[in-house]
């Protein structure tokens, strides 16, 4: 593990509600200390006023300008210069260069950032990636997917293979999939594969049809809801697997900013995202 070193934080576009999420993803973190918020707008006030949920950051006041910092974080809506003396940049900017993802997402080369990706097709390319790699689907019919075309051109490059997708009807944060299985292949198959996949990501929660969905309203948590559907012509042989995706954008993605940013310090992914009453050798393990 690299050793650990406190790094002193600003945050840039801090009225952003992502602001919030990092600052309450960081509050424990043994070696992140954010000592600037930087909004034009709302210079004077406190971090608490500017995001009421907030607590124990009173005296975290708003600045009006960047200054120098071991690591500047850049929130949407920023349009600001950057200081010369920012440190190492996290821009969490849709459609910015250089977004901090985790591994587990694993964004092919021609994908400049996840960025600008909704959460919604993120959590369908969980739901989808492992059991397409595990080649328990189907490709003798199309991946249903309450996505419109925007989202299915958004979701194509981050899956493997070339299966076809189609737009279902549905809306909402959550994404419903049904998912074609291959004959004889049954939910069981399917559980094992995401299970195998996701064994060491705590970012996923998978559950059974039996299983009552938590759902990840304020959590950075991606839950897989896992169920069998039931074909209206009973004489087709492929099982129907029906998987509910969700993912809260901002949490989740101030999560896995605190993550990647650990991970270019050598850092454990979780430092920082657990209770700070667990001991950094113990993270590490």
């Amino acid at each position: 593990m690299g050793a650990l070193t406190t790094l002193n934080i600003q945050l840039l576009g801090a009225a952003h509600p992502l602001a919030a999420e990092w600052l309450r993803w960081t509050a424990w973190h043994p070696e992140l200390r954010t000592v600037r918020l930087v909004s034009a707008a709302h210079a004077g006030a406190s971090a608490e006023e500017l995001h009421p949920g907030l607590f124990g950051f009173r005296g975290l006041g708003i600045s009006t300008e960047a200054g120098a910092a071991d690591v500047t974080v850049i929130c949407p809506e920023w349009t600001g210069d950057l200081p010369p003396e920012g440190g190492q940049v996290l821009d969490l900017r849709p459609r910015a260069a250089g977004h901090p993802t985790l591994p587990e997402l694993h964004p092919p080369a021609a994908l400049a950032s996840l960025a600008s990706v909704p959460a919604r097709v993120v959590a369908a390319a969980l739901a989808l990636e492992p059991l397409l790699r595990g080649r328990v689907v189907s490709p003798r019919e199309s991946i249903g997917l309450t996505l419109d075309a925007d989202d299915l051109e958004a979701l194509r490059p981050l899956l493997t293979g070339h299966f076809r997708l189609e737009t279902l009807p549905g809306d909402g944060g959550t994404v419903q999939a049904r998912i074609p299985l291959f004959e004889g292949y049954s939910e069981h198959d399917a559980l094992a594969v995401y299970r195998d996949e996701y064994r060491s990501q705590p970012w996923i929660r998978i559950r059974r049809a039996a299983e009552q969905a938590l759902g990840v309203t304020g959590s950075p948590t991606c839950e897989l809801h896992l169920r069998i559907l039931e074909r209206e012509d009973p004489e087709i042989p492929i099982p129907l697997l029906g998987v509910t995706a969700g993912l809260d954008p901002f949490p989740a993605q101030a999560a896995r900013a605190v993550a990647a940013l650990n991970l270019s310090r050598g850092w454990p992914a979780l430092l920082g995202l657990i209770p700070a009453e667990t001991p950094a050798a113990e993270i590490s393990s």
